[in-house]
């Protein structure tokens, strides 16, 4: 290859590490021509390419990209997925791949300066979209529990040390200097104000793996379950304390309670509504009774029992 090429080619892979949103290395050897064609078609498909590189020409991009902590990815044969729009979608793609291909093997990535192990470009695949994290972390902030409201209640300044320490126990992320400085509760409420701006700036810094973190650390802290506040249904409490009458339910469990005589559809067709992988859809289908999603709308609710439904199995909403 000529210097001119090399030049180009180490560019090319530079440009696409610090363009993406994301990128995934992987050990492509075992896979057939055929099997690499129908895997670059799936992640074109989500608007992500996979580039078979060069060692030798990827490290002298990672030198150039300053990204050298991605080095050891790259020995042995090795492919970069370049992510351009949601990674999640990419990781689904390839943790499905992998699960009918097993001689593809995830080597590590990068997300947002973030250094990825195999396990963790995998748990990507698992997450919801950013939209929903954030609604999640607000369902948990929200939460009406005693505990929480007592640190609601305190000086702005103490409810700041509380989200400081939970951040710091993952090591993800550092809190800005002036967060670390503790000031007594008759701060003028302009100061309080800049407080909150440097909460909202770490939260909004954050991608989605960290997200998904600080929301767990605060279910733990507090005892809540995000997960049981869908997206848009957090809502304050009722100003008055009369007994209020019986509403509308407005979240359903949907419930696999039959497999049907169409095992293998009905798997398919619970991979394609929940994400899971085909394993985790698997075990789900052959232990029902189970539930396939919860606390989601009716109209949802609706739609999957159809679905369901269509294929031969029997499905309850609870």
């Amino acid at each position: 290859m000529k210097l001119d090429e090399k030049r180009k080619l180490t560019e090319e892979i530079k440009k696409g590490l610090l363009k993406s949103k994301a990128s995934f290395i992987l050990d492509y050897r075992g896979l057939k021509v055929v099997e690499l064609t129908d895997f670059r078609n799936k992640l074109r498909e989500n608007k992500a390419s996979f580039r078979v590189v060069k060692n030798t020409l990827a490290n002298r991009a990672l030198k150039e990209a300053k990204l050298e902590m991605l080095s050891d990815f790259f020995s042995g044969p090795t492919g970069i997925i370049f992510a351009q729009d949601e990674p999640l979608k990419s990781a689904k793609v390839v943790k499905e791949f992998i699960s009918e291909h097993s001689n593809l093997k995830i080597k590590g990535g990068l997300l947002e300066n973030y250094l990825l192990d195999a396990t963790k470009v995998l748990s990507l695949a698992d997450l919801p979209q950013k939209s929903i994290l954030l609604s999640q972390l607000v369902a948990v902030l929200q939460s009406p529990l005693r505990r929480f409201i007592r640190v609601l209640n305190y000086p702005l300044i103490n409810f700041i040390i509380v989200i400081k320490a939970i951040i710091e126990q993952k090591g993800g992320l550092s809190m800005p200097a002036e967060v670390k400085e503790v000031s007594n509760a008759g701060k003028k409420e302009g100061q309080k104000m800049e407080k909150k701006k440097e909460i909202i700036k770490v939260i909004e810094q954050m991608n989605v793996l960290e997200l998904s973190e600080l929301v767990k650390d605060l279910e733990s802290k507090f005892g809540v379950q995000a997960a049981a506040y869908p997206q848009g249904a957090v809502t304050s409490a009722p100003a008055t304390q009369e007994k209020p009458k019986e509403e509308e339910k407005t979240e359903f469990d949907v419930i696999l309670s039959e497999i049907g005589p169409k095992k293998i559809q009905v798997i398919k067709e619970v991979r394609k509504l929940t994400s899971l992988g085909l394993k985790e859809a698997k075990d789900l289908v052959e232990q029902s009774p189970k539930p396939v999603k919860e606390g989601i709308t009716k109209e949802e609710a609706l739609k999957i029992k159809q679905t369901l439904e269509a294929v031969g199995a029997k499905v309850e909403l609870k």
